[in-house]
């Protein structure tokens, strides 16, 4: 493998974590499944490449600059799925809303107790 192999394996995965995170700002799930499988792969190609080579001649300063920034915007883009998802949760709770389950050991069972009661005794049991 080749320096340039490198460095055209770095910027095919720079142009598609762009494209990714442009299509973070879309929304749309089928594309993101889809671009974020392949820079998964591109990823593992790329340090599949690098073991091949050998980590000294991948360290130069512009390929770890360039990973570097890589790996900083994944960490924006992951926060920036986060807070998307965040924000999926909340309207669909408004459009949606949850129902209120019965805690486990509420009541129920051969030898649970029967459900509390909070406040003035409405019920007398002997």
């Amino acid at each position: 493998m080749s320096h340039v192999s490198l460095d055209s394996q770095l910027d095919l995965l720079e142009s598609h974590f762009e494209a990714l995170a442009a299509h973070l700002i879309d929304g749309s799930p089928l594309t993101l499944q889809t671009h974020s499988a392949t820079l998964q792969r591109l990823a593992v190609e790329l340090i599949q490449m690098v073991d091949l080579v050998g980590r000294a001649h991948f360290e130069s300063a512009d390929r770890i600059r360039r990973v570097k920034a890589l790996a900083n915007g994944v960490a924006r883009l992951r926060e920036n799925l986060l807070r998307q998802l965040a924000y999926v949760g909340r309207a669909l709770e408004v459009v949606v809303p949850a129902t209120r389950e019965k805690a486990t050991y509420s009541g129920g069972a051969t030898y649970g107790q029967a459900a509390r009661q909070s406040g003035a005794f409405k019920v007398l049991a002997a």
